[in-house]
């Protein structure tokens, strides 16, 4: 809804304008406020691998795409970050362990069903309980999570992550999933973290073994086994 209303303007229309119109439970919260009072702005959105509420234009329009091509700068029309499947993957994890492949996906089918999985298995249900020794498992375990879907064998290092990761490249790793009809889980909040914060940042929690399970059984995009702890 707000980017179908902020492209018929051209990305003309002021973005708080649109939330206040739409939300009215914001109304508030915004009151007297524009654009300009905001020097950043941050989209948070769950995958909708059906995409029921959007109206295409032809039958080839990718309109996530197109979406995080719009939405690619925090200080002009924002910065849209995606989780798979939805927000309830910020605390779909086991500390320390990369998720032997089995752990690592989620069909589209059973995207009704995962926010109670989700639930059912995380050590930390309640993310108003999070503290920063829990941030950094999150992270950790991002970052070995993003290692396999780059098709590393080791976890990378930073400069690779800086160089290479962005929620458009994410998007488009995912396309090798999707179209078997699932999707590679991956939280957006560790990704943004990444981007807003320093790369001491990085430092300071990253602490990953040096390489993967054995015997992991997602398919990978180099297509073996991941090597021994």
């Amino acid at each position: 809804m707000i980017w179908q209303t902020l492209k018929a303007d051209d990305f003309e229309t002021d973005i708080i304008e649109i939330l206040r119109e739409k939300c009215p439970e914001l109304e508030s919260h915004l009151k007297g406020l524009t654009r300009d009072d905001f020097s950043e702005v941050y989209l948070f959105f769950d995958y909708d691998g059906h995409q029921n509420n959007l109206s295409f234009e032809n039958s080839e329009t990718d309109v996530i795409n197109e979406m995080l091509s719009n939405f690619d700068n925090e200080t002009e029309n924002g910065k849209l970050y995606i989780s798979y499947p939805m927000v309830e993957a910020l605390r779909d994890f086991n500390p320390g362990i990369c998720g032997h492949g089995e752990e690592c996906h989620c069909q589209l089918n059973e995207f009704d069903n995962y926010k109670r999985r989700s639930v059912q298995k995380s050590k930390y249900r309640d993310f108003r309980k999070y503290d920063f020794e829990v941030w950094r498992e999150i992270l950790n375990v991002f970052v070995m999570r993003i290692s396999c879907l780059l098709g590393e064998k080791e976890i990378i290092k930073h400069d690779t992550y800086k160089d290479l990761v962005s929620p458009a490249y994410i998007y488009i790793l995912q396309q090798d999933y999707i179209v078997e009809g699932n999707i590679f889980i991956l939280s957006a909040f560790p990704e943004f973290l990444f981007d807003y914060f320093p790369n001491s940042f990085w430092n300071s929690c990253i602490k990953c073994p040096k390489k993967f399970a054995k015997n992991c059984s997602i398919s990978g995009r180099f297509g073996e086994n991941y090597i021994e702890m």
